[in-house]
């Protein structure tokens, strides 16, 4: 009987053992992806920021573990720490959609 409850105590632990490597690797895809994204545009970055910060927000009201605020808070901290190529061209890419809003809009032609 006690090797049969070990025997089951060791297979539960390979099926966890199993399930955290797959966890870990689609946390590692889903950051490589945010990354990625936030490479692409300050307008992707800060989306991808903002969605980060609404899923610390929403961990910390239902009381997640610790473990998954440290999760999304460390994402949320490697989007802040991209290339200093990504960080002038998201600046640049800021101060040109700026500009674009500050000027007037043409006037409406009446045909």
């Amino acid at each position: 009987m006690v090797r049969e409850i070990l025997a089951e105590a060791e297979h539960d632990r390979n099926v966890l053992h199993g399930l955290d490597a797959d966890l870990q690797a689609s946390l590692a895809l889903s950051r490589a992806t945010l990354r990625a994204l936030a490479a692409l545009s300050p307008l992707l970055n800060t989306a991808a920021e903002a969605a980060l910060e609404e899923e610390a927000t929403r961990a910390a009201e239902r009381a997640a573990p610790q473990r998954t605020l440290d999760i999304v808070e460390e994402a949320r901290l490697g989007l802040q720490h991209t290339p200093a190529e990504a960080r002038i061209a998201r600046a640049l890419e800021r101060v040109l959609v700026q500009a674009a809003d500050a000027l007037p809009l043409p006037a409406a032609r009446v045909a």
